[in-house]
């Protein structure tokens, strides 16, 4: 990590939506860029049929990451995709995992357009026990438009409007 780096974009994407956005908010940001590993769910009917269920079921298991703790960072960007309403269930395993996490959080999500974003923004505060800093939804079909560069501008003005509050980390 580079001494001037205070912000890492966390993403999980599996058909690249998310990875596509987490990439633009990464270098919008000057952010480190960090990818969720979660092998249960592959880029196939197999892998879409148990996010979804591991969804519905509210199972939000993350497997071990390469890292134990992100309170290195004054703050935090989630990226991924919403599943049956949610967030992808490997960023609600992040939210509620022990690893240790900054205390500004924002979260930004992309979307087929089948679910409203409140839900996800709402259940991923629950999951992280309060408020997020900024909450921002891309929907698929705006890729490569004005609207999602509007989008992502708007969500890393919001982001950076908030007092990034130290290396206090809370969790």
């Amino acid at each position: 990590m580079d001494q001037a780096t205070t912000t890492a974009v966390v993403y999980f994407s599996l058909y690249g939506h998310s990875e596509r956005a987490a990439r633009k908010l990464a270098e919008a940001l000057s952010a480190d860029l960090i990818a969720l590993r979660a092998p249960s769910y592959r880029r196939s009917v197999v892998g879409y049929i148990r996010a979804a269920v591991d969804s519905l079921r509210q199972k939000c298991d993350l497997p071990p990451q390469e890292f134990t703790s992100l309170k290195r960072y004054h703050r935090l960007v989630l990226c991924g995709p919403v599943w049956t309403s949610y967030p992808a269930t490997p960023l609600r395993g992040l939210l509620r995992s022990n690893i240790e996490l900054p205390a500004q959080i924002g979260l930004f999500l992309t979307s087929g357009g089948h679910s409203p974003s409140q839900k996800a923004f709402d259940t991923a505060e629950a999951d992280l026990g309060r408020p997020l800093a900024a909450t921002a939804a891309l929907g698929n079909s705006a890729e490569g438009t004005v609207e999602e560069e509007a989008i992502l501008t708007r969500f890393a003005s919001d982001l950076d409007a908030r007092p990034v509050s130290g290396l206090r980390s809370v969790k």
